[in-house]
């Protein structure tokens, strides 16, 4: 079950975007890296995807992504 609460104008939803499992795919294999790392990794791979969203959107919608596979 996703969360649909929303965070910002701008920030996408997984169901949004066809780059997510893109997205998390490079997040999860750079788990052994610290997570600041794993998550500069992933919000690259967002950006190369959606080039006209601003840095603070990729950067929250990522975050989004990320966190809410831990959370649920």
């Amino acid at each position: 079950m996703a969360c649909n609460i929303p965070v910002q104008i701008g920030v996408k939803q997984p169901a949004d975007c066809k780059c997510y499992k893109a997205v998390m795919r490079t997040y999860q294999a750079m788990s052994d890296e610290p997570d600041h790392i794993a998550l500069e990794a992933a919000q690259r791979v967002y950006r190369y995807h959606h080039p006209e969203d601003s840095k603070l959107d990729a950067h929250l919608t990522v975050e989004r992504w990320v966190n809410e596979t831990r959370v649920h």
